[in-house]
């Protein structure tokens, strides 16, 4: 009998916590997937929101430590906040997950110059995108005459 009456005081006073409003929803599980979050991320990125952009690109990569678009984007917040080291680290880790990411080895080269530190690397990872000869022809061409500048 005394299972009942505690069950019952329990309930009893979840329900006036309800009443109250002091009650509040627990979600267990995320909705969204790594690659939802990414492209939320892009959203919050593109309307100048930094940080909501970070957090998202941060859950991506907890769901997905993989995800090679996400560890990109984060790299490109980093950046934009002039944390080049933590920049480079990103875009590493992104190419050591998709390694034809054009845009991070040029982006990877870019962070190193504004490092001033391995410069032979930037150029070689400069030259690689170049290489590629994807659409991005003209910015790659652009950052690697910038490394060439930068290591005479």
């Amino acid at each position: 009998m005394k299972v009942c009456t505690g069950a019952r005081l329990l309930v009893g006073l979840m329900s006036s916590l309800l009443l109250a409003g002091c009650a509040h929803l627990v979600v267990l599980h995320d909705a969204l997937s790594a690659s939802e979050h990414n492209d939320l991320g892009v959203v919050y990125e593109s309307s100048g929101q930094l940080d909501a952009a970070s957090k998202e690109y941060r859950k991506a990569l907890r769901l997905d430590s993989h995800d090679a678009r996400a560890r990109f984007n984060l790299g490109n917040i980093e950046a934009a906040k002039g944390e080049w080291k933590s920049a480079e680290k990103h875009y590493r880790l992104a190419l050591r997950d998709s390694s034809t990411s054009y845009d991070a080895m040029n982006n990877l080269a870019i962070a190193l110059l504004r490092q001033n530190k391995q410069l032979d690397q930037a150029r070689t990872w400069a030259e690689r995108a170049v290489a590629s000869g994807v659409q991005r022809d003209s910015v790659y061409r652009a950052t690697l005459a910038e490394v060439k500048a930068g290591t005479k």
